[in-house]
């Protein structure tokens, strides 16, 4: 017998509200029923239900790590959920975006997200899902290295749990509060607090979350030389997260069990641990634990007197350390392209020896300066850019929201100029291994992550890939290259008398691959032309920029040992060809 949609909708949720509470202690459980629940919907063809569903799919598949999967379910979600003006379900779809973000290595996009979600969840006085947003956020502002928004805001966090009456979500907050207090020395209170998570944690049998309450015990231990203590708490830890499926979790107990065993001057033990660490993390895009794994082998072929593999590790651990660079860190950086350059025309072991000498010279300053950067201008910038949210909640007055949004311009410009910097830093050092690259998905990927842009909607896109391309790359730069042209043709697109195209192409013939991408834009003259690949300059200062799309697009090309020819004529259109090499 049919069932009548109103029983089967409630029976959705029904199913829903279930999978959420099992959340805790058995997530293939909560897959299952949520996946029940998605099943029932799309024979319903009930948006709301499908929209709910898809989200609470991808908050789990977020938890056990699965990001590029649970990204792609939110997406989903979304668009069901905006059919129905379901503003709360969104918010909760992007909350899952947001994690799968930041525990990867797109903090400031995750970081957007968040404040979007707090203004919704504010909004309807939600303060169990307040909670949850404000522990995240504070996660972010610790990696920026912004300390004391970071105690603020779990602090906040921790009051919505109690407005919440919700235990966990208090002790989620202790947590990470708990580490702050163990790196300013107070041990005393660090101790005390992370005692106080897991008593909360076994009183509502949270067992994914007791895991990371002896997680954190287990840091402190390690601090106070209870060595056997801390040990048995990161295994019991990594036990459960390995029977949670908590990637994230996992990735993190192996790195301090790493620390924990070069403490007790078992390096050997510490080695395999931290490379078993490292290999998780790559495999699972871990970025936090990735530099950090990185940066204590490091230590340990220092300590070894191996400064080949010493000085391998440091350029891993800088290439993956998110930062934030200025005049100071290139003239750094150019030190360091120097160094590589050498590193490629001289193998021997003299100039090893003098790479390792120079690495270490280099190794407290840069280590210093980067986390002084990440504080002084991430942190505070990032910082800024969500008390201009909370501004625009408040705030009335026309007048006053005009400069508020002139203030937001300027920001978001800023930030803009600081990742452009990020990229740059990474392309010097990076030396990720290669990949076949599937060039029609990768096109289609970048011109979905355009949507935003003004012009998007009025553009054609023309996509013409040859199939029979064997290519292998570094991923990164191919992505860096197609997306920067990409996004040129849609920002300069001229709409006043004709339908604006992009006609991308990629070829391959006896030399390699040829990427060709065309547009009847605005165009520019040849002084134009000759300039457009300077850092910092603009073609049109009207249209949105930092002027460093280009710049990188060119740096990119000539890490890949290819070459980019312009060709444009003002008011009819520009035509890129990227040629790279087998």
């Amino acid at each position: 017998m049919e069932i009548a949609p109103s029983i089967a909708s409630t029976k959705v949720h029904s199913l829903l509200d279930e999978a959420y509470k099992k959340r805790v202690s058995d997530l293939t459980s909560s897959i299952k029923l949520t996946e029940e629940a998605l099943l029932i919907s799309k024979e319903l063809d009930d948006k709301l239900c499908i929209g709910r569903s898809l989200s609470h799919l991808s908050l789990y598949h977020m938890i056990i790590g699965d990001f590029d999967l649970s990204i792609n379910m939110a997406n989903e979600a979304i668009e069901n959920l905006e059919e129905v003006d379901d503003e709360k379900g969104i918010a909760d779809a992007k909350y899952t975006i947001a994690g799968a973000l930041y525990k990867t290595d797109d903090y400031n996009l995750g970081l957007t997200y968040l404040v979007d979600c707090l203004k919704t969840y504010k909004k309807h006085e939600d303060y169990h899902n307040q909670a949850r947003v404000e522990k995240s956020m504070g996660t972010i502002y610790e990696f920026f290295g912004d300390v004391d928004s970071a105690i603020k805001i779990y602090e906040s966090s921790i009051e919505s749990g109690k407005k919440a009456d919700d235990l966990n979500l208090q002790s989620n907050a202790f947590n990470p509060l708990s580490g702050i207090y163990l790196n300013q020395g107070q041990i005393k209170e660090a101790m005390d607090l992370i005692e106080k998570s897991i008593a909360y944690k076994e009183k509502t049998k949270d067992i994914r979350g007791l895991a990371f309450a002896l997680y954190g015990r287990g840091k402190v231990y390690t601090e106070t030389e209870e060595f056997d203590k801390a040990e048995a708490d990161f295994l019991e830890a990594e036990r459960i997260h390995e029977e949670m499926g908590e990637k994230l979790g996992l990735a993190m107990c192996l790195h301090k069990r790493g620390a924990l065993y070069i403490k007790m001057d078992l390096l050997d033990k510490a080695e395999n641990i931290l490379v078993e660490a490292l290999e998780y993390s790559n495999k699972r895009k871990i970025i936090l634990i990735k530099f950090r794994a990185n940066l204590l082998l490091h230590e340990i072929a220092k300590q070894r007197g191996n400064h080949v593999l010493a000085l391998k590790y440091l350029q891993q651990y800088i290439d993956e350390k998110e930062s934030v660079i200025n005049d100071r860190t290139a003239k750094v950086i150019e030190s360091y392209d120097v160094i590589n350059r050498m590193n490629r025309l001289e193998q021997d072991a003299r100039i090893q020896k003098e790479k390792a000498d120079i690495i270490e010279k280099k190794k407290i300053e840069l280590d210093s300066f980067f986390y002084r950067i990440s504080h002084d201008l991430k942190g505070p910038i990032t910082s800024l850019m969500s008390l201009n949210y909370v501004a625009k909640l408040e705030v009335q007055d026309e007048t006053a929201l005009r400069f508020i949004d002139d203030y937001e311009k300027q920001a978001n410009r800023l930030n803009n100029i600081l990742d452009g910097l990020i990229k740059l830093t990474k392309m010097s050092f990076n030396e990720d291994s290669k990949q076949e690259i599937d060039f029609e998905k990768v096109i289609y990927d970048c011109i979905a992550s355009y949507k935003f842009l003004a012009n998007f909607d009025s553009v054609e896109f023309k996509i013409d890939v040859d199939s029979s391309i064997k290519y292998e790359a570094e991923w990164a730069l191919v992505n860096t290259i197609i997306q920067n042209l990409i996004e040129n043709g849609i920002k300069y697109a001229r709409l006043e008398d004709n339908k604006p195209t992009i006609s991308i192409s990629v070829k391959q013939d006896v030399n390699g691959i040829c990427i060709e991408a065309i547009d009847n834009g605005i165009g520019m003259d040849q002084e134009t032309v000759d300039k457009i690949f300077s850092m910092f300059f603009r073609v049109n200062r009207t249209i949105d920029g930092t002027g460093l799309g280009l710049h990188i697009l060119k740096r990119a090309v000539e890490r890949l040992n290819g070459e980019v020819a312009v060709k444009s004529r003002l008011g009819e259109g520009t035509t890129f060809c990227v040629s790279l090499p087998k």
